[in-house]
């Protein structure tokens, strides 16, 4: 056990008693499903290449020093998305994903990351992992570029109901923009029949060539091709001897991008298999080695910082690795690694900094605070993201005739951040006096929670148990009816449990732990 979340103590209502303890991330699939059709069903193309797996890295938008986005509202869009329901062409199982039909760079600029990175309209099946670019029109709007293109796959071959689909999508557009915003190229979008000509163009405005996306695209297939060949070693080494001119420093960003999507989806298989592929390429390849080399660099000046490190010596040790050979690619590394501490006090020491800091460290300084904003904002995109695809799964199972068996299809995507929006949206109900939806709402929750009970290791569930005990009588019945199953390795990890929580600010808690510990080891 690794740590928990406790839903029934601070994420739960007031009015609910049960204290459950769940694993951080537990869920054996992150990938969610989204709201209920609201345009045209949408047709997936072949493609198998997972959708982040088919563009460079997105650029980083620079911003200014802002609250951090945990505590903020969610990112308001102009065009939000609507879902709808596909089907995998490789396996039959149909899931739902969210769609859009304009995005404005210019009032969204936080969608160009996720638009360039091929996580718009695209599906990724959640039970075989085969994705691809969804057949649905999308009207993209870039300001900067006086540029609006529109992706129009031919459907049917109906070219007039095709016209007017577009003609609405530009009308809908410029109805939400002030008059002073509305520009003459705007009436007469560019249209892309072919997807990746869409997502060249917009890589063109980056700087990036048609040349380089291909080189990307084929890095891609590699990958999956690996991925397919990491137990046969023969397949292996063949597949990497005909693909080595591919593999690159690009190529195992690249690799790592599948890897997280692969996590967040939870294709354990795929994971250990890209996981393989990975091990074997840092130790054959040339890039491999340059890359261990660097995260060993990052990982020492990791293993200098602990909890009583300022943000003032983070700050220090940034900008001394800056300055030692690969400098950047070491700073990157390391800002990668401890994006939590750089919040907005962190922000604030950096601008501090600016004020007397020489031309060369100054650059250093503004382009730290562009990158961790950046990924500020790129983690508050996933986050909102996320948020939709549980809406819709909530949305799906209130609109079921029969909640439990629903609840139970989405057994293997339940986990804390779907118990989360389930208690908000309980307190909502609670204070707009909905005292019905609240209270079916409150019968999703148990109903939620005694399904992931279900789910989870035995040890975890007797924590569980004690946890949510009414009274000290029922703890010491608990315990004394599972006396064999308080081993050491529980105490143990009951104590790694406790420190976590007090690290995170969770004190009540974890001096609950701590208690229950007391008593085991009076018991021994």
């Amino acid at each position: 056990m690794s740590g928990i979340l406790l839903p029934g103590q601070d994420k739960q209502p007031s009015s609910q008693g049960s204290g459950l303890e769940l694993p951080k991330g537990y869920t054996s699939r992150r990938e969610r499903k989204d709201e209920k059709p609201a345009t045209p069903e949408a047709s997936q193309t072949p493609e198998s290449a997972p959708p982040t797996a088919q563009t460079p890295e997105p650029p980083q938008q620079p911003a200014q020093p802002q609250q951090p986005r945990g505590g903020q509202g969610q990112i308001e869009l102009l065009f939000p998305p609507r879902g709808a329901q596909v089907q995998c062409p490789n396996c039959g199982t149909p899931y739902q994903v969210p769609i859009f039909s304009i995005i404005d760079l210019g009032v969204n600029p936080e969608l160009k990351g996720a638009l360039l990175g091929g996580q718009v309209n695209m599906a990724s099946c959640p039970n075989c992992g085969m994705g691809g670019p969804l057949n649905v029109p999308l009207l993209v709007h870039e300001p900067e570029h006086k540029f609006l293109g529109v992706f129009a796959p031919q459907q049917g071959g109906d070219t007039m109901q095709m016209q007017k689909a577009i003609g609405d999508l530009t009308q809908t557009l410029m109805r939400k923009l002030p008059t002073e915003a509305r520009k003459g190229y705007m009436l007469q979008p560019k249209q892309f029949m072919d997807w990746q000509r869409l997502l060249e163009q917009l890589w063109e405005f980056e700087g990036v060539t048609p040349e380089m996306l291909r080189r990307q695209r084929s890095q891609s297939e590699l990958v999956q091709r690996l991925a397919t060949l990491a137990n046969d070693p023969k397949a292996l080494a063949l597949a990497l001897e005909r693909g080595r001119d591919l593999i690159d420093k690009d190529f195992f960003a690249l690799l790592d991008r599948v890897l997280m999507m692969t996590s967040q989806q939870g294709q354990q298989a795929g994971v250990q298999a890209l996981l393989s592929v990975r091990n074997q390429l840092m130790e054959s390849t040339e890039a491999g080695k340059e890359i261990k080399r660097i995260q060993d660099k990052v990982r020492a000046v990791v293993a200098t910082l602990s909890k009583e490190t300022s943000r003032e010596e983070l700050l220090d040790k940034i900008l001394e690795a800056w300055q030692g050979d690969d400098g950047e690619e070491v700073a990157n590394g390391l800002i990668t690694a401890v994006i939590p501490m750089l919040d907005y006090q962190f922000l604030m020491q950096v601008s501090a900094r600016l004020e007397t800091a020489g031309e060369e460290e100054r650059e250093r300084l503004n382009t730290l605070r562009e990158t961790i904003l950046a990924m500020q904002e790129q983690q508050q995109a996933m986050r909102q993201q996320m948020t939709q695809q549980m809406q819709a799964v909530l949305q799906d199972v209130l609109q079921a005739p029969d909640m439990k068996a629903k609840l139970r299809e989405y057994a293997d995507m339940l986990d804390e951040s779907f118990l989360s929006l389930l208690a908000a949206n309980i307190q909502a109900a609670q204070r707009n006096n909905s005292t019905a939806a609240a209270r079916r709402l409150q019968q999703v929750y148990d109903t939620a929670l005694s399904i992931m009970r279900e789910q989870m290791p035995e040890e975890m569930r007797l924590l569980n148990e004690l946890m949510s005990a009414p009274d000290k009588a029922a703890v010491s019945t608990l315990l004394n009816e599972n006396r064999a199953k308080l081993t050491p390795d529980f105490v143990a990890s009951m104590q790694a449990i406790e420190q976590e929580l007090r690290e995170g600010g969770r004190k009540e808690l974890a001096d609950r732990l701590k208690s229950l510990r007391g008593q085991i080891a009076l018991m021994a």
